[in-house]
């Protein structure tokens, strides 16, 4: 365990913080850098040998320096001093991205230099703060799986003005994200047996519902057995079979009816399904083992089919 670990971890908070929050003095912490340990180290040298060799010039100027490192220690706690943390908006992602949260913070009656955002296991976000004007601060951190991503405590810290100090914050927010399955784009699924007929493939329960559009560039995630291998044997790169279907249809996205065994790559179609119907203006629902969503269309409908996807099997979130 580094130094750094093992000092966040002495002083984590346990209890969750409600939103508004204000950085007030106890739960404001501030101890030396790296640098700022070397510097008090040299300090202690000049101060020695200031007194050893009895010379007025060294006494002042180690005097001189000592002050200016306590002055950068009220300064650097000051930074963060009366920051208000108003909202954390999450932003739903889909499996292999990136989720958002987007902080809304006020910085009260005077401007702040280069104070950090960090999630634990995100990326630093360094922003300056406007006097008595709230400012969006977006912090990250990856999602590698669906379900519910729990974010760890948010870290709000400052090493101005002269680096010497680190004064920092850690608020437990409970921070949660949904995280939908990566969607696999395909068609429809049609029961075995069916053979899609154009009158009727807008009311069918599972689609054949699809007319060939054209040929498109091959991106990651498209079935191969769309490929148009012609196109590869003449060297014009990897061409993709483009399939439009009718609008204004119905169809129900089935999980029985689906042939692939793996669980996570069902729900993975599923999704890139719900996204296709969404696209083509369909009413749609969704049919899944432990629930289903009956027919609707729309962000919130499409929202609510993919939160079902996203948890599905996941105890505690079945609803």
């Amino acid at each position: 365990m580094t130094l750094r670990a093992g000092v966040s971890r002495l002083f984590r908070t346990a209890r969750p913080v409600p939103l508004p929050c204000i950085l007030d003095r106890k739960r404001i912490y501030i101890l030396p850098t790296r640098h700022g340990v070397a510097f008090i180290i040299i300090l202690l040298g000049m101060l020695v040998g200031s007194a050893n060799y009895n010379n007025n010039l060294c006494f002042l100027l180690t005097f001189l320096l000592g002050s200016m490192t306590f002055v950068s220690i009220l300064h650097t706690h000051r930074n963060l001093m009366g920051i208000r943390v108003e909202s954390a908006a999450p932003q739903p992602v889909f499996a292999g991205e990136t989720a958002e949260f987007r902080l809304r913070i006020h910085a009260a009656d005077a401007e702040r230099i280069s104070v950090m955002f960090e999630l634990a296991g995100g990326p630093r976000t360094c922003r300056n703060l406007g006097a008595e004007k709230a400012a969006p601060v977006s912090v990250r951190i990856p999602a590698p799986q669906r379900g519910v991503l729990q974010a760890g405590p948010l870290t709000i810290a400052t090493c101005y003005p002269l680096g010497l100090f680190r004064a920092w914050s850690r608020l437990d927010l409970r921070l949660n994200c949904p995280v939908y399955p990566a969607p696999i784009r395909g068609p429809f699924e049609s029961a075995e047996g069916d053979s899609p007929d154009q009158e009727d493939a807008g009311r069918r329960t599972v689609a054949g519902v699809d007319d060939f559009e054209g040929l498109k560039g091959y991106q990651p995630g498209d079935a191969i057995r769309h490929i148009f291998w012609k196109a590869w044997a003449k060297g014009q790169g990897l061409q993709i079979k483009s399939f439009v279907g009718q609008t204004g249809g119905t169809v129900l996205l089935d999980w029985h009816l689906l042939r692939d065994g793996d669980t996570e790559r069902r729900l993975s179609r599923l999704c890139g399904m719900v996204l296709k119907a969404e696209d083509l203006g369909m009413a749609y629902g969704l049919k899944l083992p432990d629930r289903t969503v009956d027919m609707g269309k729309g962000a919130a409908h499409m929202h609510n089919c993919l939160r079902a996807l996203a948890l599905f099997g996941i105890r505690g979130h079945d609803r």
